[in-house]
């Protein structure tokens, strides 16, 4: 009787990322003749870039942005306490309409932490692209909050997010100026696209960091805004909204004004209008 000679299966030793003896496979290389040079890019590149420069460049960030970084921070738990609360208050009394909004700025808010975020990893196209989208969580939840009867359309997915910008504009008239800067810069090929924007440390104020610093300012300030004009009966001292007979009246205090202007900064797109803008609308269906 012969005996079987099956050779036994090599187990592979290949990887999707290896790194034995000192040793990185190949991705690709690239040679310039010219130059005399070879560029090779390493199938750890991702890696390398999450958990090798990474963590510096958010050091470098937390170092250089610290102060933004705590009104950021103080921002969103001002935002946060107001969702919550909304949303507990929605479900005791089973308000669809302000729980539909309640999910949908939580959401916004995850968005704004999602952009500071990657702005601290150095991303400094990237952050505007999720501020375009958070501002269309804004607008469907102010057009709801006015339209209720379009609920329904929104809960079968009807409702499309451009639709709702109108309604924004009535209740905030700079948020047209916001959603128009968002979409031709971010959202549509801007200005950023246009070149290659390096990923690296945080060294000074350059002018990428600025807008991405001054954009999440923004958007802080008009979360907040939106949030105590859903829930504003659950504020004792609203700083923005305040209820009237016809509805609702946008009036920030003078000493609120001039934080605003002063955390906006000249460049703001919004500043001229915060000094001026006094609007009065009606929720429907709400009793201020």
């Amino acid at each position: 009787m012969k005996r079987s000679h099956t050779k036994k299966r090599k187990k592979s030793t290949k990887k999707t990322i290896a790194k034995e003896g000192g040793f990185v496979r190949l991705g690709s290389a690239l040679f310039e003749p010219k130059e005399k040079r070879i560029i090779v890019f390493t199938e750890d590149m991702l890696l390398n870039q999450l958990r090798r420069d990474g963590p510096k460049i958010e050091a470098s960030f937390d170092h250089l942005c610290e102060n933004e970084l705590i009104q950021l921070s103080k921002n969103v738990s001002e935002i946060n306490g107001l969702i919550y609360s909304g949303l507990a208050s929605a479900n005791r009394e089973k308000d669809e309409l302000r729980i539909a909004c309640a999910q949908l700025l939580m959401n916004a808010s995850n968005s704004f932490c999602a952009a500071v975020a990657i702005l601290r990893m150095g991303y400094v196209l990237q952050p505007g692209i999720i501020v375009r989208s958070l501002l269309e969580a804004i607008s469907t939840s102010l057009h709801l909050i006015q339209k209720p009867l379009d609920l329904t359309a929104y809960q079968n997915h009807k409702l499309k997010s451009p639709d709702t910008i109108a309604a924004a504009k009535k209740v905030l008239p700079p948020f047209g100026k916001m959603y128009g800067h968002f979409s031709d810069n971010f959202a549509h090929i801007g200005e950023l696209h246009k070149s290659i924007t390096p990923i690296r440390e945080y060294n000074e104020f350059h002018e990428a960091l600025n807008v991405n610093l001054l954009n999440l300012r923004l958007s802080a300030w008009l979360l907040y805004v939106t949030v105590e004009l859903i829930f504003n009966e659950l504020i004792s001292a609203p700083r923005y909204w305040h209820s009237i007979d016809e509805g609702y009246m946008y009036n920030p205090s003078e000493t609120e004004k001039k934080m605003d202007e002063d955390l906006f900064s000249a460049r703001s797109i919004l500043t001229s209008e915060l000094q001026i803008t006094i609007c009065t609308f009606s929720i429907t269906g709400v009793s201020p």
